[in-house]
């Protein structure tokens, strides 16, 4: 994992400059360094703060605790003010999408700017989250989840790459807090609603592939629709995993959105 000066374990932070948050989404074994690894390159000039979320990777997985973007807004707030943070842009992946509009919803005088990616607004059901939900710990589990959910071409999963998202999500306390976070989900909500999305006067790079088959992009189209401020970008050939499948275009489309609104 990248580390920094105020490193941990669990914790990418790298570089100096304005702050940019890294949330990561919820698949089984991410973390942030499996998630953001591909896009850090993209963000020199600025500094990368990346935890990992609570019952993902390095961090604690405390039996009982209520897994979820609560617990994550929650957790994101508070690592920015112990890093004395007042305003910071946003990149947010899946679920972590979800965290970085319900911050902005709770402080949007912090929040600069919000890339979104792969965000979800409406409950969809799929073959992909069938097998994501179903999953339980295992070497060839992980394998098939990768390379059916996540990669549209299956080269893109590489035999390291199962083994580490399987080691973490097989570590002490994560498939629990994982499968926690499932079944309290419908009790959670679907998140901002539209009203108060489109009261976000935030600047925005809302980006998709269209061929997710995890949360349809139309997803994308629609969010963008709703924030004021919002570029939108459906990257064709690839799904879930763009970041990874298309990393130099968003990479420049990441670089672009951050030289207007650093």
């Amino acid at each position: 994992m990248t580390t920094g000066p105020h490193s941990e374990a669990g914790l990418i932070d790298v570089g100096h400059g304005t702050a940019v948050l890294l949330l990561h989404g919820t698949a089984p074994g991410t973390t942030a360094a499996a998630n953001f690894a591909s896009v850090l390159p993209a963000l020199r000039g600025y500094r990368a703060i990346g935890p990992d979320l609570r019952g993902f990777g390095a961090s604690d997985k405390p039996r009982g605790l209520k897994y979820g973007p609560e617990l994550w807004v929650e957790q994101a707030f508070s690592l920015a003010d112990a890093f004395d943070l007042d305003r910071l842009i946003v990149i947010g992946n899946s679920m972590g999408a979800r965290v970085a509009l319900t911050m902005a919803t709770r402080q949007p005088e912090r929040i600069a700017g919000m890339v979104l990616m792969s965000a979800r607004l409406h409950p969809s059901r799929s073959p992909a989250q069938d097998l994501i939900t179903a999953y339980r710990p295992d070497v060839d589990a992980m394998a098939h989840l990768l390379k059916t959910c996540f990669a549209t071409d299956p080269a893109t999963v590489t035999e390291q790459m199962i083994q580490d998202r399987h080691r973490d999500s097989a570590a002490p306390g994560a498939h629990e807090a994982l499968q926690s976070m499932f079944a309290g989900l419908p009790a959670a909500g679907p998140g901002p609603s539209p009203e108060q999305l489109r009261g976000l006067h935030i600047p925005s790079l809302v980006v998709s592939g269209r061929e997710d088959k995890v949360v349809p992009f139309t997803n994308a189209v629609e969010l963008a629709a709703l924030l004021p401020q919002a570029d939108l970008h459906i990257l064709g050939g690839t799904g879930h995993w763009f970041q990874l499948e298309r990393t130099d275009d968003f990479a420049a489309l990441i670089r672009n959105f951050l030289g207007r609104v650093a």
